[in-house]
């Protein structure tokens, strides 16, 4: 898809500071790749499609435009979840929202489950809310995934919404 083109890739947080040893060798010497460290993308450019990628230097505030029409996005694993916190949606150890039969214990829902039905399997320990992609516990963190979780959310929030008859 980009043979022979110029690509970006940004990555942050700790896809960028804990890549694995055999990635980090394999960058490094790629002679094709530069590495723009204390840099960050202030303005992306193009009509239709992108054309330009504004990147400024953090330290002296410098800045450069970079001609592409690709630009891939790795910016972490770790869960954009702490509004959670306030609510009675279950986070597991790393902030990830736990979904369906992980909520389960010995086969029961935990406390704060308000139905005598099992949750769904996307749906959150509050019912009606479902979680899709990287923030719910066990995820495969991938873009595909994430879709199709996306997919069946829509599935199950009808189901919820017949079953409170909240469906018009």
């Amino acid at each position: 898809m980009c043979r022979d083109e110029h690509v970006i890739v940004v990555g942050g947080g700790n896809s960028a500071a804990s890549l694995s040893t055999y990635l980090l060798v394999r960058i490094t010497q790629t002679t094709n790749v530069e590495i723009l460290y204390h840099a960050q993308v202030t303005e992306l450019k193009g009509e239709t499609v992108l054309s330009e990628v504004e990147i400024s230097d953090m330290r002296d505030g410098s800045k450069r435009l970079i001609p592409t029409r690709r630009l891939f996005v790795c910016i972490g694993g770790v869960p954009n979840t702490e509004w959670a916190k306030d609510t009675a949606i279950v986070r597991d150890e790393a902030g990830y929202l736990v979904t369906g039969p992980d909520l389960l214990r010995q086969g029961r829902a935990p406390e704060c489950w308000p139905l005598a039905r099992t949750p769904f399997f996307l749906e959150t320990s509050v019912p009606g809310s479902f979680a899709a992609g990287d923030v719910r516990h066990g995820s495969v963190k991938r873009v595909a995934s994430a879709v199709g979780d996306g997919a069946m959310a829509v599935t199950f929030v009808h189901r919820y919404l017949e079953e409170t008859g909240l469906n018009g």
